[in-house]
Parts: C-alpha cells; structure tokens; sequence
C-alpha cells in the first residue's frame, strides 16, 4: 500500500512525500508535531527533531494532515472545519500498512496551528522472545509470564505513557489457546490480535456527531465491555482501562471470563490498583465493595517502566490477593527489577489462590518456580 500513499500528492509536494515515507519507516515509533516548523520523532536511537523546513506553511502542514485522516476511521476529513477539539483516530488496515493511533488537537484549543501526535505499533508483532532478549525481563519472569496467560490468570498490565503496555499485551497473546474466543474492546484500535488469533472479535468505541460537532450517537468502551459478556467470550482484553468500562471488566473477571488482561496508566502497581477501584467507584459501589470487587478479580499486577536511555523494563511482577489490610490490597512482589545492579530477582513465593488457579488449567506452577 506504500504506492497508495506516495500517490496523495504530487512530485511538488515533497514535504508531505516525506512525512508519509517517515510515517511508513518501521524505525519510528512516534511522530509529533507541535506546528508547521517544529517536527519531533522517536525511532530506536531516542527523540530527534527536523531541523529543515519540510513544509512550506501552515496551509501544507494542514493539507497534510486532511489527506493523513483519510488513512484513518475518523468521522472528520477536514482539520478546520470539524468542529470539535480532539479528533481522535485508528489507521484503517485497507487504506494502509501502518499500524497506530492519531490525536490532533486542533485551532479551537491550540489558538494556533494544529497539534499532532502519532504513536505506532510494530507491523510485526514483537514477541515475549524478543523482549527478554532486549533485557526487559529475565528468563525466570518470561517463563512465569508465558504460564500466566497459559493458566488463565487475569492481569493488570500497568506502566507510564510509552512504557510499553500494549506491546507487552501483544507478544502474551502467542499463548492464548488458539481455541479461545478473545473479545478486544479499544477506544483506538491497538492491539489487532485478530491478526494473529483465528477467534477474536475487535471491538472499538464509535462516535457520530453532526457538522456543528453535536454528539449524535456513541458506543463507549464500557457499553462494548458488557457487550462482550453477552458475546460468549472465554477472554476479555480492554487495551486501556479509564473510566466505568472497569466495572464491567471486573464483573467479567469474576464471572468466569479467565485470562482477561487489561492495562492501566500508572507509575507503579499500588497506583494501577488503586485507579482501578477509583473506576470501579465511578459506577455507583463504595469504596469498599469496589476493593472487595477487584481485589478478587485480578491475580497479577506487571509494572512496565521505561529505564535510562529509554530501555523498557518489567520493573515487578506482583501477586494481588483477595484479602484487604486497612485500606490497601495485600500484595506479594514475586519478581522485581533492582537498578543499582541491573538485575532482575525472584522474590517471594506465589499464594495458594494463584497455585490453585494455575492448576485448573493445567499449570503445575512447581514446575516453573520449584520451592526452596
């Protein structure tokens, strides 16, 4: 579809030519643009910015980004005239070979040019091998984590904005039972395991508004979650868990849909669990019911964070257990990240409940951490 995208435009419009060919490179992960002159990319070298003129003027920067929309499932193809401050969208699989995400926050907020960002996922899924060999994690954490979606455990994936979370989520699904029906549910279409799982159904939220930007219908992430209940699901994947779809998510996890993983924006595990029961609070329950509800519902908490130079880590692996002391989820750290030797270590021993978990589905978790 490469030849798709080089015929937007013609041989004058080199500017754009390049932003397409830089949008294509597999090296690049993300692209801001902050206006027409001020261009910021990552690729596996860290942050760079375009220190020539690739547009001419605002009015190309802007042409650019109407043809880029076209790439995309957004309901605007007009930057100026959509009367909205965000516009939110995911690349379209049959209008190009990208995989990612677009967030434009335009004029109306910006008072100024519009303001892009771009955040791309690997063509190629990158697996949980690739991972260890890049020193995210140790040969004892990949084993556990491949063991973990085996037996079915339902976990919280929680890390920083570009830690890695949804990356981590994709290379668990090689081990997801093939024979599995996994319902994704998405704001913006991330995960795309249906790529590579025969019986997945992707679910994204839906918008429509009218042209003076009026919400006229909407599907949300927490109406699509209970909709996968009554989709006959054995997992339910939410890519990112924000608001009161985490009741719902909860409910599934308790209600028989093992393996359910999810991931949350958070700075450490506590946090994840504790936004969580915020989100749950949002539905209506107490602060403690909604305790009781996740801390039953989850068995894992993986904290992703990006390192120095921005290296990605699992920095631990912890074991949530059904049992609150005061107002906080008893926790076990059964591996951990130490950056003062750069090492990775087991640390403690998985509770009965995760043992017991484990072995419904076949893992004798033994073979895999044997006891001291």
């Amino acid at each position: 579809m490469s030849n798709e995208l080089d015929s937007l435009f013609s041989g004058e419009d080199k500017g754009s030519l390049r932003m397409f060919a830089m949008l294509r490179d597999p090296s690049v992960t993300q692209i801001c643009i902050n206006r027409h002159d001020r261009i910021i990319y990552w690729d596996q070298g860290g942050q760079r910015m375009v220190n020539d003129l690739v547009f001419a003027g605002p009015a190309q920067y802007v042409a650019w980004l109407d043809q880029l929309l076209d790439l995309t499932d957004a309901e605007y193809r007009k930057v100026e005239s959509a009367k909205v401050s965000v516009i939110e969208a995911s690349f379209r699989s049959d209008r190009t070979e990208v995989h990612g995400s677009v967030h434009i926050a335009t004029p109306e907020v910006t008072r100024a040019e519009p303001a892009l960002t771009i955040r791309k996922q690997p063509r190629n899924f990158i697996r949980l091998d690739d991972m260890f060999r890049s020193g995210m994690m140790s040969s004892e954490m990949r084993l556990f984590l491949q063991q973990a979606v085996h037996g079915r455990l339902n976990l919280m994936i929680s890390g920083g904005s570009g830690a890695g979370k949804t990356t981590l989520a994709r290379a668990l699904s090689d081990f997801v039972d093939p024979v599995n029906r996994v319902i994704t549910v998405e704001e913006i279409d991330e995960l795309h395991l249906d790529e590579k799982l025969p019986n997945t159904v992707s679910l994204t939220s839906y918008r429509n508004r009218d042209d003076e930007g009026r919400l006229i219908r909407e599907t949300s992430v927490e109406e699509l979650v209970r909709e996968a209940l009554r989709m006959r699901g054995d997992r339910i994947w939410v890519g990112e868990t924000r608001g009161r779809e985490a009741y719902a998510l909860v409910k599934a996890c308790n209600s028989g849909h093992d393996g359910s993983i999810t991931t949350v924006h958070a700075d450490n595990g506590p946090q994840a669990v504790r936004q969580l029961v915020t989100y749950v609070m949002e539905s209506g329950l107490t602060e403690q019911v909604a305790r009781e509800q996740v801390s039953r519902a989850f068995h894992l908490v993986v904290q992703v964070t990006k390192e120095r130079m921005g290296r990605r880590v699992i920095r631990e692996i912890t074991e949530l257990e059904p049992v609150l002391e005061g107002n906080q989820q008893r926790s076990t750290t059964l591996f951990a990240y130490d950056p003062t030797r750069d090492a990775f270590v087991t640390m403690g021993r998985p509770s009965r409940r995760l043992v017991e978990a484990l072995a419904r589905y076949g893992v004798n978790l033994d073979d895999y951490m044997p006891r001291a």
